[in-house]
């Protein structure tokens, strides 16, 4: 655990990973592939343990594994990626080459939605022990509203994209952990603020 860093009380406490699909202009590939891969089998087997830390944490960018996006349209509603495990928020793995958390969400969301953001903002980071409880890592979960949307172009990380209200999406919501998504959701939406629907 990084020093000064507790748990939050209102957040889940949580004990799978919820399979967070593990910069602007990238290809579909990334800059060089994923920095650090979840793709082999966790050593020793067992339940990876995730803990919502707040978006007051900074852990150190070589510590983050991924980064996801709770993306807004004008109209507040949710844009999200149809992706082989079901419609999720768009965001995946830090590439080789990338240089902040905030530069991975980007172009995640560009490669699985076609959409360009204004300014993230920070709602959630997530610790994980996938690599050990001596090797933590961490997801950083963002807000971002579009500033545009790309015609649509078959071939890259997701089928298609999708706008629902919020409590749409989580009522169909089937990856990893529900409880997490609906936290993270929740969070974003009030981060957010005025302009975005729950329902």
């Amino acid at each position: 655990m990084l020093a000064g860093m507790s748990e939050r009380p209102d957040a889940p406490r949580l004990g799978t990973d919820p399979a967070l699909a593990a910069a602007p202009g990238a290809g579909a590939a990334g800059p060089g592939g994923d920095r650090r891969s979840t793709a082999r089998a966790r050593v020793g087997g067992g339940v990876v343990t995730l803990r919502c830390r707040g978006a007051g944490v900074e852990p150190p960018f070589a510590a983050v594994t991924s980064a996801s996006v709770v993306t807004l349209t004008a109209a507040g509603l949710l844009l999200l990626a149809d992706l082989p495990r079901g419609v999720d928020i768009p965001g995946g793995h830090v590439q080789f080459g990338e240089r902040t958390a905030e530069q991975t969400a980007r172009r995640e969301v560009w490669e699985e939605v076609r959409a360009r953001l204004g300014p993230l903002t920070l709602v959630e980071v997530i610790e994980s022990d996938y690599f050990g409880g001596d090797d933590l890592t961490y997801m950083m979960i963002f807000v971002g509203r579009v500033v545009r949307l790309a015609p649509w172009e078959g071939g890259f990380e997701s089928a298609g994209r999708v706008e629902l209200p919020a409590a749409v999406f989580l009522d169909r919501y089937r990856g990893g952990d529900p409880a997490l998504m609906r936290h993270l959701v929740t969070c974003a939406l009030t981060v957010a603020g005025p302009g975005t629907t729950g329902g």
